[in-house]
């Protein structure tokens, strides 16, 4: 160890020729299939058929495979070489639709061969290959005619038609403004790109938060093509198909930017390494794509309720004090909190996996009393690990608490050797650096050896997660993390983020390509599947706390991954800075990730760190500057926009930051933050409810007005800065800045309201409800900060059935918590319950969840709510729950399966009969004057509930 510190320490001169350029960062103007200079595949002689497989033969060199899984989804398959002997995936997990081949009908017409799906119409040109596809006659698909797919050397690519009004959404993670990722091009390859600053881009292109053709952490390389006014070619009914490009090098779509060539009408998709190898999936709209894909790719869990809460983390809680006290006043204030995230402050001396015994003396008491009040905590888990032969204290050896991670990662072998691509291998690992920022002098703790640096940061090992063997082998590491309390982990730096050191320039900040590791039991270089280790190191941590905590719902909240990882963690978008750019571009991130299969996924509220365009002051006390504070009204918008987005923690970087817990901030930002974090309490079944539908459909929790109002092509003029959480909550954030903008400008924006329906502002049960507003109008809305419920506009869709609870400061506070239903005034309508324990895995070992129907209808002067349990293995502790009828007069009668209830409307006022009602010991229900609302108290007792409410 001794020797591999003296070899860090060393000044090595001439980094940069070290570097090996075989395998280079590629930016999106320099990865050129448009040229003409790559070879067009050629004329297609015929084919063979085997089962559900076509080959198709060319007149010379190899042809492509097609793979035909359902009616609505095939895959094509290609390589230069035409050696199709293995097939692997990082990414798909299914292919097993129940298609059978007697279900394709294939033609040689002579000119081109047709295959017939019963859905769709595959057809392949013949004398110069080009591929299209049919839906009941129409077009919805096609390559470029003469010029589509196409290779040099290992490179790939696939142009394809962009036509009239289609519009293009996925893409994993992308920055940028705008929902619709039309005539942008972008690259596939996670980095490490702090403030989204740092990504090498064309020369003349401003890097920052609106520019998607950065590189961010996580790569899922899918589109999403939905055209709702098909004209010309494709003329016919809307239609959306998504291509899911499995490919873990660098990768490439270009939806019609002239970059460096004409792209007018086209797009393409490729790689620099590895097969073109892309899944085809048709529907009619752009759920039907979400499905297929993540039938493909799989779908999340259920995790534990509390992931739905309100979180805080800082880079800075660097001690015990700090965590205490900021849990503290979270319950002092009054605002609700479920995680609170430690950084590597947790740390012995940034050794992975270990816990500080100077900065937390006692870990686990620590962790016993935060998990008493209500607290779930995680730590900052990276791929490195540390080698750093000192301990916190600056001691070796025996007495220095030794590293038992890295001595039974040397002792297995589970390490990344230093071999290169063409040259002899070697045994000697692979030394990474890590930098963890710069101590600004508020940590009193300095790392060791303390060499007088501020330099925060780490260096060691990285582990060959391409070994199922290495992978187990991490799993074990958590058991000592999890023994003294942890609940979640945070894993970070998953690109992996790597500095400059020994054995790497880190010009790109990760691997260097021609790094050698394991790839399905071969070794292969990094850059040929870069995008693939952020996944596997989920996977490896999510598998390994399944073994540690079998009865136990586990969460990951990562930073990166690829295609397929959503089976193993959520995402949050990096390390964001404090500026308005940031907060306009959180919401199409987090929607396209859920278009991405992602439903768990958020930004760092407030901003992690001070970027450029930041906005805010410096905190001073006693004569000294703290640190930059986020500008009030930006921070109480993120806040307030967070409230209603799957993951929502507040962030920060408190080397370089005084504060940013909403509690510290003057007032009104406190109770603007905590009314917000307790709409989302009352609200968090309909999260939960949410996330249950995804692990059923796909369907994300935070949704584009698309994805529920399809058929209104007015929405689509309204993607950027709207959003529906599930089917019925339409929320429509300010994202620009107003009151603190030179010179001042009003908070009021437009809002669509999609067509067909009408719509109620939400008022929480605390006022009656106004008259609604119609669909298929814009409305101008008025959002000032000083008007606390108009912060952010809600609207409800009518009919709508909302589920709510009361406040708890944490989930799962309240032992007896019943649920309100609300059933808004309109149409028919039907919704979903799901009930759980919320924390352990009895949802999938034991089918422990109850499963409810709620359907109204109305008929003349009567209203029945019927609830029927459909899956019934799980008893809530709540023995009964309400109904509120909302904008109601005040019932003749209400029965619950034919019995006539007790009406406890009081003459002495509303909070009278509430109180009557919520002490009564049987059915019964009264009316709120105030709210012209009718509650009924309804004992749960049986499996099929019919409610009629007659006026």
């Amino acid at each position: 160890m001794t020797q591999l510190l003296n070899k860090q320490m060393e000044q090595v001169q001439n980094t940069q020729d070290q570097q090996d350029n075989s395998y280079p960062f590629v930016t999106v103007d320099q990865f050129t299939p448009n040229l003409g200079s790559w070879q067009q595949l050629g004329a297609v002689s015929g084919y063979t058929q085997q089962g559900n497989t076509i080959q198709l033969v060319m007149t010379q060199g190899p042809g492509p495979l097609l793979y035909f899984y359902s009616p609505t989804l095939f895959r094509v398959r290609f390589n230069s070489s035409g050696n199709y002997s293995t097939d692997n995936s990082y990414a798909v997990v299914n292919t097993d639709f129940g298609f059978q081949a007697s279900s394709l009908q294939v033609q040689d017409n002579g000119s081109q061969i047709t295959i017939q799906t019963g859905v769709l119409e595959v057809v392949i040109q013949k004398g110069n290959y080009a591929l299209s596809v049919y839906r009941s006659g129409q077009l919805i698909h096609q390559d470029t005619s003469s010029y589509n797919l196409v290779y040099t050397g290992e490179c790939v690519a696939n142009f394809k038609v962009y036509p009239a009004n289609a519009m293009y959404f996925g893409f994993g993670e992308k920055a940028g403004a705008q929902l619709a990722k039309n005539q942008f091009t972008m690259t596939f390859f996670n980095f490490d790109n702090f403030t989204y600053a740092t990504s090498p881009l064309p020369e003349g292109e401003q890097p920052g938060p609106l520019n998607p053709s950065e590189s961010l952490y996580n790569s899922v390389p899918l589109l999403i093509e939905v055209n709702p006014n098909p004209i010309n070619e494709q003329q016919g009914a809307p239609y959306a198909y998504g291509i899911f490009f499995d490919n873990v090098a660098q990768s490439y779509i270009n939806i019609g930017a002239s970059d460096y060539s004409n792209m007018y009408g086209k797009y393409y998709f490729g790689a620099l390494y590895g097969d073109l190898n892309y899944y085809f999936m048709a529907g009619s709209v752009a759920a039907d794509i979400v499905q297929q894909y993540t039938q493909l790719t799989g779908t999340a869990p259920m995790p534990p309720k509390y992931v739905f809460g309100y979180h805080q983390g800082c880079y800075g809680y660097y001690d015990q004090y700090h965590v205490m006290a900021v849990a503290n006043a979270y319950r002092a204030a009054q605002i609700p909190c479920d995680g609170l995230h430690i950084d590597v402050d947790f740390q012995n001396n940034y050794r992975t996996f270990t816990h500080s015994d100077l900065k937390f003396p006692d870990a686990q008491a620590m962790f016993s009393y935060l998990a008493l009040i209500g607290f779930k905590c995680s730590t900052n888990i990276t791929a490195l690990v540390d080698a750093n032969p000192y301990d916190e204290n600056g001691h070796t050896g025996p007495g220095s608490d030794p590293y038992l991670a890295l001595e039974s990662g040397l002792a297995e072998g589970v390490f990344i050797t230093n071999s290169r691509a063409g040259q002899p291998a070697t045994t000697d690992l692979f030394v990474g650096n890590e930098n963890y920022g710069v101590n600004t002098g508020i940590n009193p703790y300095p790392a060791q050896p303390d060499t007088g640096s501020d330099v925060l940061g780490s260096y060691g090992y990285y582990p060959d997660f391409g070994r199922p063997e290495v992978q187990a082998w991490w799993g074990k590491q958590y058991q000592n993390l999890f023994d003294i309390g942890l609940q979640m982990v945070w894993q970070d730096m998953t690109d992996p983020a790597l500095s400059p050191g020994v054995d790497n320039p880190a010009t790109y900040k990760t691997f260097p390509g021609d790094l050698m590791m394991t790839s399905f039991g071969q070794q292969v270089p990094n850059a040929k599947i870069h995008n693939a280790y952020a996944l596997l190191l989920s996977e490896a941590t999510y598998e390994g706390l399944a073994k540690i905590r079998p009865t136990q719902r586990n969460f990951i909240i990562a930073r990166g991954g690829y295609a397929g990882i959503q089976r193993y963690a959520g995402l949050w978008t990096g390390d964001s800075a404090s500026s308005w750019d940031f907060l306009k571009i959180n919401l199409p991130e987090v929607l396209n990730l859920g278009l991405s299969g992602v439903p768990i996924s958020g930004c760092d509220i407030g901003g992690f760190a001070n970027g450029s365009g930041s906005e805010g002051d410096f905190y001073v006390a006693d004569g000294r500057a703290y640190g930059q504070i986020t500008n009030y009204e930006l921070f109480t918008r993120w806040m307030t926009l967070g409230a209603f987005l799957p993951w929502y923690r507040n962030h920060y970087d408190g080397y370089s930051k005084g504060f940013q817990e909403p509690y510290n901030y003057g007032e009104p930002v406190p109770s603007n933050c905590r009314k917000y974090i307790e709409i989302r309490y009352q609200l968090m079944q309909v999260f939960y409810d949410a996330m249950y539908q995804c692990t059923q459909t796909g369907l994300p929790i935070a949704r584009a007005l698309f994805l529920t109002d399809p058929q209104d092509q007015n929405v689509y003029n309204h993607l950027n800065d709207q959003f529906f959480v599930g089917q019925d909550l339409l929320i429509a954030p300010i994202l620009f800045q107003a009151e603190t903008a030179s010179p001042p400008v009003s908070p009021t924006r437009d809002i669509y309201l999609p067509a067909g329906w009408d719509w109620y502002p939400y008022q929480n049960n605390e006022q009656p409800l106004p008259a609604p507003a119609s669909g298929g109008q814009t409305i101008s809305y008025y959002a000032p900060l000083e008007q606390v419920m108009n912060i952010v506009p809600i609207y409800v869709r009518s009919g709508a059935i909302l589920p709510s609870r009361q406040v708890e400061q944490w989930v799962g506070q309240l032992e007896v918590n019943p649920l309100t239903i609300s059933i808004y005034p309109g149409p028919d309508r039907q919704y979903t319950l799901y009930l759980d324990d919320g924390l352990t895995t009895q949802y999938q070992t034991e089918s422990a969840y109850r499963l409810t129907e709620i359907s109204t209808q109305i008929s003349g002067n009567q209203k029945t709510i019927n609830v029927v349990r459909t899956h019934d293995n799980y008893t809530p502790s709540e023995p009964y729950f309400f109904m509120a009828l909302l904008s109601t007069s005040n019932p003749q009668s209400v029965t619950v399966n034919g019995q006539t209830l007790s009406n406890l409307t009081s003459g002495s006022g509303d909070q009278a009969g509430a109180d009557a009602l919520s002490s009564s010991k049987v059915n019964a229900y009264y009316f709120n004057v105030g709210l012209q609302t009718a509650f009924i108290k309804v004992y749960d007792t049986s499996a099929n509930l019919q409610v009629v409410a007659t006026f």
